[in-house]
């Protein structure tokens, strides 16, 4: 039977080789508990690390977004600037449109009235060269003939330069138009034939050539000596100045001016049968 010490010899080593085999696991163990410590405290640390990149991100995503909200206020500021030129375009468009439409509307009223105002002053001129011998033939009338025309309750006509005795004696008529009809209200001295000439006169209505006949007439009454001559009283009160005169000046313009040549002849033809007479 083995001894206790010997016993123990033999065990120790054993025991030595199983504390050193469990000192060996346990530094094992141990190295492998501080790598996993390490290796915890290391995920421990990059959470953090996440978070602080999370947070930068998320502030950048902020600024990003504050960037794209201020663009975006931009570009919505700028298309409605843009919409409102655009409007303000067409609407300065339909105004030039309508100033170009009224330009031309005033352009041809212009045109109009210039052409108008030609033609007035063209008529106006015309008017007073009417007038101007209109003036020359009565002048001249008056003057050579002795024939004044005065209005009132008709138109008298008054001749003188028809006696050669005495050339300031007046010879006168007085013709009424009414109801588009001519009748002789008076005629000093008295003439033959006056019914035939008055129904002539409204066949023809050619005034002027009645009034030249009836100069003849009186020219060739004189010439016969079978006129009478009687005071003027009651021509006179045959005319109030109530009534216009159913005269033409233009019509007296173009007849008196017509018929010059031919006036300036008769009296002459008149005169001579006068002097024929006479002699």
């Amino acid at each position: 039977m083995e001894s206790p010490i010997s016993i123990c010899e033999t065990e120790i080593p054993l025991q030595i080789r199983n504390i050193d085999a469990f000192t060996a696991s346990y530094a094992q163990s141990l190295q492998s508990l501080r790598a996993t410590a390490q290796e915890t405290a290391r995920c421990q640390v990059q959470p953090e690390e996440f978070k602080a990149k999370l947070r930068e991100a998320e502030d950048d995503l902020v600024q990003a977004l504050a960037v794209k909200t201020r663009k975006e206020a931009k570009r919505m500021a700028l298309m409605d600037a843009i919409a409102s030129a655009k409007t303000r375009v067409e609407d300065l468009n339909t105004c030039i449109q309508e100033q170009r439409t009224k330009k031309q509307e005033y352009a041809s009223f212009i045109s109009q009235q210039s052409l108008a105002l030609t033609a007035s002053e063209g008529k106006l001129n015309e008017s007073i060269e009417q007038k101007d011998e209109t003036q020359e033939a009565i002048s001249w009338y008056n003057r050579v003939l002795g024939l004044h025309v005065k209005g009132g309750r008709g138109v008298k006509f008054t001749f003188k330069n028809i006696n050669l005795n005495n050339p300031n004696e007046e010879y006168f008529l007085t013709i009424c138009h009414e109801n588009d009809t001519y009748s002789l209200l008076n005629c000093e001295p008295s003439l033959n034939d006056t019914k035939e000439l008055i129904h002539e006169l409204n066949k023809t209505n050619d005034l002027f050539k009645f009034v030249r006949v009836m100069r003849k007439k009186f020219q060739e009454a004189v010439a016969q000596g079978s006129l009478v001559v009687t005071t003027g009283e009651h021509e006179e009160s045959a005319f109030n100045s109530a009534s216009a005169p159913v005269l033409s000046m233009s019509s007296v313009r173009s007849d008196f001016l017509g018929k010059e040549n031919e006036h300036q002849v008769k009296p002459t033809e008149g005169n001579t049968q006068f002097k024929k007479q006479k002699s």
